[in-house]
Formats: structure tokens, sequence, C-alpha cells
């Protein structure tokens, strides 16, 4: 049974609900665990680490009804601090500050800060997929029409910045490890996440069980709000489906809670491709490429029942 952890999931979404009425001190660390979560990553976006430690703080409402969140990130030689703004509800960011003035471009939803929408991805990725013998072009911008810049093989691993489909097609900017941080664009389909930040090998997801007990709910998020937050229990061996209608280049941020290595998740596009997996430490924030139903997939894989904590938004 679905425990409802924010006043804005509507019952009627879920059939059976224990536990609507909550504390208002409760949602409201609710919602700041949101913000210090989305602000976070959007500080790696911009710094261009995604596996660097942030320590995060709720610094309270400003008499304009806003919400500020300061951060400080640690980076590989330097540690430096920024800021986010969110609007009086706490489910958008309105302003993001680093290096001395506000870089707004790199907004949930918003431009990534190099001309053009796209999506902010997650950090290391393989290359995978290719005909044996075959090469991966790295091209010059998003698709085929651009210059060759270079190749990479099966088993190649780079670093994802961000994704666009210009034409419908995934294109991906990647940065290759090394001093010299070369960059170039290759096809998002080739593209597999879960790359251990060191650089060893991808961390091992169990597949969803062949026979498992499956159910599904639709997410639907009453009218003028962008985000929820749930707690559920997943039985063993068992696999759990959110059907979410988003539009492409809409901006998807989810999180998922557990302190069980048996539970992990899985997001699906609407044409069924995979848009990202991971374990329960690893979150997604990225831009949408396709319209549709997308399939949030949650996991038990373990032989005991397992609560799990998810934190949804969609701008």
């Amino acid at each position: 049974m679905l425990r409802l952890t924010k006043p804005f999931l509507r019952p009627a979404l879920w059939g059976c609900i224990a536990g609507a009425a909550l504390a208002g001190a409760a949602a409201q660390a609710q919602s700041i665990d949101f913000m210090q979560n989305e602000c976070s990553s959007v500080a790696q976006t911009f710094y261009r680490d995604f596996t660097a430690t942030t320590a995060m703080k709720y610094n309270g409402r400003r008499v304009d009804g806003t919400h500020a969140i300061n951060g400080t990130i640690y980076l590989e030689t330097r540690a430096a601090d920024f800021a986010c703004s969110y609007n009086s509800s706490g489910r958008r960011m309105v302003e993001f500050f680093a290096d001395g003035r506000a870089q707004n471009a790199f907004l949930p939803g918003g431009s990534d800060g190099t001309g053009g929408s796209g999506e902010t991805a997650s950090g290391m990725v393989r290359v995978t997929g290719l005909t044996p013998g075959d090469v991966l072009n790295v091209r010059s911008g998003p698709g085929t029409s651009y210059r060759i810049v270079g190749e990479l093989a099966n088993g190649d691993r780079v670093r994802q910045l961000r994704c666009e489909a210009p034409s419908g097609a995934r294109w991906c900017l990647v940065e290759l490890p090394g001093d010299m941080r070369d960059q170039g664009w290759v096809s998002g389909r080739y593209l597999t996440s879960g790359v251990a930040a060191d650089g060893g090998a991808a961390t091992h997801l169990p597949e969803p069980p062949a026979v498992a007990t499956t159910t599904t709910a639709r997410i639907r998020f009453p009218a003028g709000e962008t985000g929820l937050q749930f707690t559920e229990t997943l039985k063993p061996n068992s696999v759990r489906r959110y059907l979410l209608g988003a539009r492409r280049r809409q901006t998807l941020f989810f999180n998922l809670g557990s302190s069980s290595s048996s539970v992990t998740w899985r997001i699906l596009n609407p044409d069924g491709s995979l848009l990202d997996r991971g374990p329960a430490s690893k979150g997604y924030q990225g831009q949408l490429w396709q319209s549709g139903d997308h399939v949030i997939e949650i996991t038990n894989s373990g032989g005991q029942t397992r609560t799990y904590q998810v934190i949804l938004g969609i701008n």
C-alpha cells in the first residue's frame, strides 16, 4: 500500500492511502530534501564533475516567499560555493548562483548554457552495441552531417555531458577522460550508463525477474504541482511500474531511496527503449527526448520485502 508523504499527492491516484494527514513540519522537511538534491545535481552539472561530493544547507524562507539553499562542492583541486533559490512552493528552481554570478542557463528545464536545450546527464558511460570491428564516429555536432573528429570502440569509457534529439535521433556530447578533455558528439544509442566513477567495470544490476509479481500505477500531478514524494513497500521478486506521461524536452528529476542493494530502477522511453537505470544510490536528472508514457520501473530482486522512497519532479 502506498503511504503518502507529500500533501500534494491526490488520494484518487492510488486508490488506497494511509496517513494522508501529515504534520506541516514533516512535509516541509521532505520538500527541503527535494530542493537540496536537485540543487546538488545542478552544481555537479555546472562544474562538470558528476562524482563530486556536495554539502547542502537549507537557509530558510525569504520575505518574498522564496526558499534559499546553499551548498559547497568539493572538486578535485578546490571547493566552490553555490546557491539555489526556489519558488514559494519549493518545487521550481528560479535561480542558480555560482562563480560570483547567476548561472540561470543551468536551471532545470532551461538552456544548458551552450546555446541549446539539452539533457544534463549523470557522468561516466560506456560504448556498447557496436558490430565487432566497427567504430563509433565522434562528430563536431549532433548529427551525421557534421564532420568526424574522432572514433570510439566497444568498451571505451567517456563522460556524457548532455544529449539532444534535433531530428528525433538522440545525440550526446561526450568528453574523453584525460588532460586534454576533448569533446565531441556521438549517437546516444551506443552509450550505456552504470560505469563506476573510478573508471572500473560497470556496476552489475540485476534484470527484472523473469517471473515476478508486477503492479502498475499512473502518476498524475495535481494542477500547479510539478513534484511529489511517496514511500512504498515491495514484496520479494516483485516489480512496480509507474506510468508518467511527459513531453519531449521536459526535464525529469528522479531519486530512489532504499537501504537495500536488491532494490534497483530503470526508466523506459515511450518506445520501450532504455533511458537509464541504476541502483538506489544513483539518481537521474535529464531532458526527455520522446513524448508519451514513460515507465519508471522499481525492482526488488531480493528475498525480503523492502521499503523505498521516490522523489520525482518534472518541468
